[in-house]
């Protein structure tokens, strides 16, 4: 992570779901902890833009917790796939 002292963590979720989202934690702001989701996603699907792409991205908020929806194309197969991030420990930290 770009001007991190410390690793970042992310749970063993796979992200498939709200249930099972990839927790980031040992960040501190919301711009760390977006790096470290594109850091996650590159590191299950591949480089951006050439393995993978990001269609959309959306903020869900359920049961007091806030999570990321990565909606993404991986290149190879054309599959589309949403992957969560649950972003409630750095929510609205800048």
């Amino acid at each position: 992570m770009a001007g991190g002292s410390h690793l970042v963590k992310y749970s063993k979720g796979s992200g498939t779901s709200i249930k099972t989202a990839v927790v980031v934690s040992d960040v501190q702001t919301e711009s760390d902890g977006i790096t470290a989701e594109y850091e996650w996603l590159a590191g299950k699907f591949g480089a951006r833009n050439k393995d993978w792409k990001l269609v959309t991205q959306s903020l869900v908020s359920e049961e007091g917790k806030h999570y990321d929806r990565m909606d993404i194309v991986i290149k190879k197969g054309k599959k589309e796939r949403s992957v969560y991030f649950d972003i409630t420990a750095f929510f609205g930290k800048w």
